[in-house]
């Protein structure tokens, strides 16, 4: 990688829009759109929940890939990270294994998913296909229905076809019946088929009518009906919308290298990005009509799935560029593929993943589905969890606001993704004021400190030069800094620290912000506005009729008191970045609070719950925190317990058998990559493996914790994990460590006979590996032979908070 140089940049110009202009009202066809919870209504920009712009924030989450016992923890985990709305395929072939034959129990009860989604406040968008891809075995389409309709016919009007989705719409209807909206449940929304790219008669937009008729003849009445908006658009006008995509990396690809600088980290107004036009090979071709349809998505990456041939690994910064990029870009509904990870479940005529073997274009884990998300395979909180929710919070707190708001790019913003020569700028705003988006960050092509920059805003009659003084704008820095902010009758006229959150029903209303790192927080008041601001005097400054405000951080948050010109009173609040990426907005004793953990946590009741995978001391700060049993501190209420517990165990290792090379195969080649990949080694393949035997302690009995994850660190090709003879997990070595969940197996005191089988290394294989994996694999002892680095058994321990108020309060 080219070094990080420093750019000198100057000023950055920035023109808003003077008012933005009306939405378009009517032309999307819309019922079932009122009910006990209120009303859901959209138009061309934006959605509208009880009269108000709503801009709300999906996640993926497969309830079949994951244990029944185990969603309303993981649900709940969502709302804590900012998920309003969940979304979940349908997956054809975990369903009716058999015609005729549907199984909706255990781990596939539909019902009660959406069920628990909507008693924790969430609504739910069922994506029921028939085709999902979702890199299951045939798109979805059980085996029977592939050996028994003609290729030609599925995804088509045939009558053959329908008549099985018909009976497959039925019984998805069934499910959810009584679950619509309409009835005040929490389905507000169903995706019509997936990736569609078939045109023609029986095609194309007819067959969407078709299946958008069967699904309101099967019930399924929503206020919104969506598609995937790439790669054709040949959809029926007005009944559906199309839904974008921003990946920031894709297994499917081709190369063996790094992909060149990807669009979805550059600010773009046209929407030709978001549509994730290369699915199919099909460019991207700017055909969402702005003048009719919201710039909405359902498939932004929440991380990346791995194939054999080619295993990216997002990382946390990735993610949140391509997310407050997007944002940033006009975005006003906001959806992750996928928010949480999970298991294939195993079919009965044997495993349900992609394969090329099938026909597919890759080969991906038999099991492992953990997609690096925010939320893993076995539900772990990854720091993406705890990053993005700071982009949630924000979006939760300001988004009546922000959904309006029209995005306007820096004059002569770079258009070309690998332009590392201008900083990237975008506005969401009016003569209002707004938001100022900032994107300093580009995977596998690092951008250059800009220093002395500055940008100058005309907002209508008003120019705001933020900051006062130029400041340098880190690498791989992405940022949001307000303008023309009110707080009560105080004028914002910007600061350089984030807005997080507000809790606009206090007392004393509260604005939450963070620093970002790299830059110090200054706050730019309208001196007229002003009448006190409660803090050290060597905070603040005034000059030119403005008070700077410059808060000094600690480790600690600060706490600050502002009084406007009209003597009413809110409260600024301070947080570094890493306690903004730890905290999150809930309900306590029925008043909103910010809780703020190391690790993230989740609400139940008037409890909070906290993942801790180490010993020593767990702690948590609520704000407002008077009326609360706890140690005070500066308004905060802190809680505190110690983790005795040790977090790593040590397992036994025995090498039974030593690694032989198999045979490399390719796949066929397919049109839109430039040759064959590998096929990903099959059973025959892991003859060849080594294998280790993992003896688990007889201490484990004695141990407590809420979850044991088995960690390996291993230098190797592939990898499958079994117990007592059973796979249970599996992955393609991409350099991270790999985590399986093992408490359900210790049942009754049961300590299950572990074996790990690792393949050699296929040097010469065409296979993308992240530089670091490479280099992890360079310094194995025995290149040729697979090496066990590390092996701990992990104890999670979840830590439980009752917060409990206080039976007298001092007024």
């Amino acid at each position: 990688m080219a070094p990080v140089t420093f750019r000198p940049h100057n000023q950055v110009k920035l023109t808003l829009a003077a008012q933005a202009a009306a939405p378009e009202i009517g032309f999307l066809r819309q019922d079932w759109h009122t009910g006990p919870q209120g009303s859901l209504a959209i138009n061309s920009r934006y959605l509208v929940r009880d009269d108000q712009p709503w801009l709300p924030v999906m996640g993926e989450f497969h309830y079949s890939r994951f244990p029944r016992a185990q969603w309303a923890t993981e649900l709940r985990k969502m709302r804590a990270g900012g998920i309003q709305i969940v979304a979940s395929y349908v997956f054809w072939n975990h369903h009716e294994a058999l015609p005729g034959q549907f199984d909706w129990s255990d781990n596939k009860d539909l019902r009660h998913f959406v069920q628990l989604v909507g008693e924790l406040g969430m609504l739910f968008s069922l994506r029921v296909g028939p085709w999902v891809h979702g890199e299951a075995r045939y798109g979805g389409f059980p085996d029977w229905l592939i050996n028994t309709v003609p290729t030609t016919d599925l995804r088509t009007n045939a009558p053959a076809y329908l008549a099985h989705v018909e009976r497959l719409y039925g019984a998805i209807g069934e499910q959810v019946a009584g679950l619509m909206w309409q009835d005040g449940g929490p389905v507000m929304a169903v995706q019509i088929e997936n990736e569609y790219d078939r045109v023609g008669p029986s095609c194309g937009a007819e067959h969407i009518a078709e299946l958008k008729r069967i699904a309101i003849a099967s019930g399924l009445k929503v206020p919104l009906y969506t598609v995937t908006g790439w790669p054709t658009l040949d959809i029926p006008a007005r009944e559906v919308v199309p839904l974008s995509g921003a990946y920031a990396d894709g297994f499917w690809q081709g190369s063996s290298e790094p992909l060149p600088a990807s669009g979805v980290f550059l600010f773009n107004t046209s929407r030709v990005i978001g549509e994730m036009g290369n699915v199919g090979g099909t460019p991207a071709a700017g055909q969402i009509d702005p003048q009719h349809y919201p710039f909405f998505l359902a498939e932004a990456g929440g991380g990346m799935h791995m194939s054999y041939h080619r295993r990216p690994v997002i990382s946390t910064q990735d993610v949140y560029a391509t997310a407050l990029t997007q944002i940033g870009s006009g975005a006003n509904l906001y959806g992750y593929y996928m928010y949480h990870g999970g298991t294939n479940p195993v079919g009965a005529a044997g495993y349900l993943n992609e394969t090329q073997d099938t026909g597919y274009p890759n080969d991906v884990p038999l099991l492992g589905y953990d997609f690096h998300a925010p939320l893993g395979q076995y539900g772990q909180i990854r720091p993406s969890f705890g990053h993005l929710g700071m982009l949630h919070q924000f979006v939760a707190a300001y988004g009546a606001q922000l959904a309006r708001l029209p995005a306007t790019l820096a004059d002569g913003a770079p258009a070309d993704p690998s332009d590392a020569t201008q900083l990237r700028v975008c506005a969401r705003g009016d003569e209002q004021g707004g938001f100022v988006f900032i994107n300093n960050h580009v995977r596998h092509h690092p951008l250059p400190d800009f220093a002395a920059t500055q940008l100058q805003l005309q907002i209508g009659d008003t120019a705001v030069l933020v900051p006062e003084q130029p400041i340098t704008i880190p690498s791989g820095t992405a940022l949001i800094w307000p303008v023309l902010q009110r707080l009560g009758g105080a004028l914002l006229r910007y600061a350089t620290a984030q807005p997080l959150t507000r809790l606009s029903h206090e007392t004393v209303p509260c604005y939450v912000y963070f620093s970002v790192e790299g830059i110090a927080p200054e706050f730019c008041f309208d001196a007229q506005t002003i009448r006190q601001i409660d803090c050290p005097q060597s905070w603040l400054q005034t000059r030119d009729g403005c008070v700077f405000l410059r808060p000094s951080l600690n480790g600690e948050p600060v706490v600050i008191t502002l009084t406007d010109s009209l003597g009413a009173a809110c409260r600024l609040i301070v947080l570094d970045q890493c306690q903004a990426a730890g905290s999150t907005v809930v309900e306590l004793h029925d008043q909103q609070r910010l809780v703020i953990s190391e690790q993230g946590c989740w609400q139940d009741g008037n409890t909070v719950h906290v993942y801790r995978d180490q010993t020593g001391p767990v702690s948590l700060a609520v704000f407002p925190g008077h009326d609360l049993q706890a140690v005070a501190a500066d308004a905060f209420a802190v809680f505190q317990q110690q983790i005795a517990e040790p977090a790593d165990i040590a397992v036994q290792v025995s090498l039974q058998r030593p690694a032989t090379m198999p045979p490399l195969r390719y796949g066929p080649h397919i049109s839109w990559r430039s040759g064959p990949v590998p096929l990903a080694p099959d059973d025959a393949s892991y003859q060849h493996a080594a294998i280790w035997q993992l003896a688990l302690p007889d201490s484990i009995a004695t141990q407590s914790a809420t979850r044991w994850l088995l960690q390996l660190d291993y230098a190797g090709d592939a990898a499958r994990l079994y117990a007592d003879g059973v796979l249970i997990n599996d992955q393609f070595y991409d350099g991270t460590t790999w985590e399986t969940a093992l408490d359900d197996l210790f049942a009754n005191g049961r300590k299950p006979q572990l074996t790990l089988h690792v393949l050699p290394t296929q040097s010469d294989a065409a296979i993308f590996l992240e530089p670091a994996a490479r280099e992890r694999l360079a310094v194995a002892p025995q290149p040729e032979q697979p090496a066990l680095l590390r092996v701990a058994l992990c104890g999670v321990n979840e830590v439980v908070f009752e917060i409990e108020k206080l039976h007298h309060i001092a007024q």
